[in-house]
């Protein structure tokens, strides 16, 4: 299981740029400039996760869950690898 880390780009061009690396049970992280634009839906059948103090001033779609720093360090320690983009 990897963890895609997606700071430098929106989800939607993320995905369309790299989508086809997502493995069934590949979970994503956003935050920094991924958190701007957010599509109000995402079909792409992956677990969306956001820090939940920096999204404190967004509304994020229901696709995202939030996470504080317990649950955050829990991810990371879950997936085997992880990649920042």
């Amino acid at each position: 299981m990897t963890l895609h880390w997606i700071r430098h780009q929106t989800l939607t061009g993320w995905l369309k740029q790299h989508g086809q690396l997502l493995a069934a049970n590949d979970k994503i992280l956003l935050t920094d400039t991924a958190l701007t634009e957010l599509p109000a839906t995402c079909d792409c059948g992956n677990a969306i996760y956001a820090l939940s103090e920096e999204s404190l001033a967004t509304t994020l779609p229901d696709y995202i869950e939030q996470l504080d720093d317990k649950q955050w360090l829990e991810l990371v320690l879950d997936c085997s690898q992880q990649l920042t983009w």
